[in-house]
């Protein structure tokens, strides 16, 4: 009785295992895990009087080792890890867009905003009465922006002029500039910039609009070296002349007005050119062959296109110093550079009347403080016959500090000198000898929003008698 009882537990039991073949021969046979996987197809049957070595042939074939396993794990992991930074780096768009808004209110201060005065019957410069007409001053001594128009070219004998601001001594709120930048890269090394400036001004005629635009840069670099230090330029490039081309954009510019010799190294130009970084950055080169020099387009020596077969070469050789061994000044440097330039003068439809201009520049640069100074002189012939100016240009310069105080406040100090004489055969001639001084102030809102203020003295020098011709302007930056 006890035997058949215990008979009767182990039958229930034991069902599930009775039944698990029966289940098993009803389904698609499934691998126990850790079991080697049987090959598919038909089973081949051993041939009687079989060696052990074609046994041997039929048996599954051995596991990969586990060395090989955890390799090709990690090749399938970097093969995905390539994919997601290829899709991420097309995510990345090759175009991109910046610029600003600089709106400003000026005031100047005397000669009703014109930076000259008529010296009549040549009082003040008896040496000079074989010109029909003298002027001193600069005409455009009276800048209210970083484009340095001025405030008033003043109403000149028988001269039709651009008067683009014209405000005849009015003070006023004046939108300086609206500027549209935009890069697309081309390829991994070609990298196109464009530059373009709106400027919203009054109409000199009737039922007319006095709004301009000026495309101001349109240039492609193609990175010659691996470490991106060397580079061609071609188009309407800047130029390589001296060191305030670097800051002569008003989003770019510590204060607001450029210096007195800003007009002739400023100028983008139309050409190649090619500039490199050498041993650590402590060697630059810059070459360029344009059209014409680096003088600003509303000054009387610039034509962008060519009237003549001669280009312009420009150069510039610096060292840049790192200054070490004093902890207050690691990490400073020092920049020293001298430029040069020379070409058919512009306007000229011949090429063998030469303008030239040679400069030193110097500049120190720490985190929050920048000084700067450079000086110039040049000379270009003129041909009255085609209304080409002549330049007789002295040594000229400006001394600059920029001294960001505070994280939001700075300040601004500069010294210009300018020594010119500017003439159009005996008919005219313009006699400068300036010097300004200029003190400015800057509050950073945030990285889009700045504004500037600054105020300049003008001092006739020379024995010229002196003429109000201040200028306070301000400026209010908003870029995107």
């Amino acid at each position: 009785m006890a035997l058949t009882a215990w008979a009767r537990w182990l039958l229930l039991a034991g069902a599930p295992l009775w039944a698990w073949p029966a289940q098993s021969l009803a389904q698609e046979p499934s691998p126990v895990p850790g079991a080697p996987s049987l090959p598919s197809g038909p089973a081949r049957e051993i041939e009687p009087g079989a060696s052990d070595e074609d046994a041997g042939s039929l048996a599954p074939p051995a596991e990969p080792q586990q060395g090989q396993l955890v390799e090709q794990e990690l090749q399938e992991l970097r093969e995905r890890l390539q994919r997601a930074e290829d899709a991420r780096s097309k995510a990345v768009s090759p175009l991109t867009v910046s610029g600003y808004v600089d709106f400003g209110f000026f005031a100047p201060l005397g000669n009703d905003g014109v930076g000259w005065v008529r010296d009549v019957g040549n009082r003040q410069r008896p040496d000079l009465e074989r010109f029909a007409w003298t002027f001193l001053g600069d005409i455009l001594g009276s800048p209210i922006n970083s484009r340095g128009e001025a405030a008033d070219l003043g109403d000149g004998t028988a001269i039709d002029r651009f008067d683009s601001v014209d405000s005849d001594g009015a003070p006023g709120f004046i939108v300086n500039e609206v500027n549209l930048s935009l890069g697309y890269t081309l390829a991994e090394s070609a990298l196109l910039r464009t530059s373009i400036n709106f400027m919203p001004r009054s109409a000199t005629l009737d039922y007319a609009i006095g709004d301009f635009v000026e495309v101001d840069l349109a240039e492609l670099e193609y990175v010659l070296s691996d470490d991106g230090k060397t580079s061609l330029f071609v188009g309407k490039i800047l130029p390589v002349f001296g060191i305030e081309y670097r800051d002569r954009k008003s989003d770019q510019r510590f204060g607001i007005t450029p210096s007195l010799i800003a007009r002739y190294t400023t100028g983008p130009q139309l050409g190649a050119k090619l500039r490199s970084r050498l041993f650590d950055d402590r060697l630059i080169l810059a070459a360029a062959v344009t059209n014409g020099p680096s003088i600003v387009e509303q000054f009387d020596f610039y034509r962008e296109i060519d009237r003549n077969a001669a280009k312009t070469l420009s150069g510039r050789l610096a060292t840049s110093i790192p200054l070490r061994g004093i902890a207050a000044l690691e990490g400073d440097r020092i920049e020293l550079g001298v430029s040069g330039q020379w070409g058919a003068q512009d306007k000229d439809t011949r090429s063998d009347r030469e303008l030239w201009l040679v400069g030193a520049d110097i500049q120190y640069q720490s985190t929050n403080l920048t000084v700067k100074a450079e000086i110039l002189t040049g000379e270009s012939p003129g041909t009255p016959d085609e209304e080409v100016w002549a330049l007789d240009l002295s040594p000229s310069g400006y001394v600059e500090l920029d001294w960001q105080a505070h994280a939001r406040l700075g300040f601004l100090l500069r010294a210009d000198l300018r020594d010119a004489v500017v003439s159009l055969g005996t008919e005219r001639v313009y006699i400068t000898e300036q010097a300004r001084f200029t003190g400015g102030l800057r509050w950073l809102f945030n990285p889009h929003i700045i504004a500037k203020a600054e105020y300049f003295h003008n001092r006739e020098l020379g024995g010229m008698a002196q003429f109000s011709n201040d200028m306070l302007t301000s400026s209010l930056l908003l870029m995107y």
